[in-house]
């Protein structure tokens, strides 16, 4: 063997120690990744959650109002007719 043998030995052993921590580098960066990506599944998954609860409450809201509005008519017809009642009376009576 002579001098350049020793080199390129050298060589491929220097290139096989950094593909070694290219590998090592890249297994540890998925990692990283994967949990990040499970971390903004999760942040997801909790502003979905809290988007279906609110519109839950807008629609409870809207169905409150829709009721109110209806007990408001209602209320305004039957002070209405009491008012004609009580103002037929005391009109009749003289």
């Amino acid at each position: 063997m002579n001098h350049m043998d020793y080199i390129l030995i050298v060589i491929i052993i220097a290139l096989s120690f950094v593909i070694f921590g290219m590998i090592v580098n890249f297994k540890i960066s998925n990692s990283d990744f994967q949990k990040r990506i499970m971390l903004l599944e999760e942040i997801i998954l909790e502003m979905k959650s809290n988007l279906e609860n609110q519109n839950q409450k807008i629609k409870l809201s809207e169905d409150l109002r829709l009721k109110l509005k209806a007990s408001n008519e209602t209320l305004n017809n039957s002070i209405f007719n009491l008012n004609y009642e009580i103002f037929e009376e005391l009109y009749s009576k003289k």
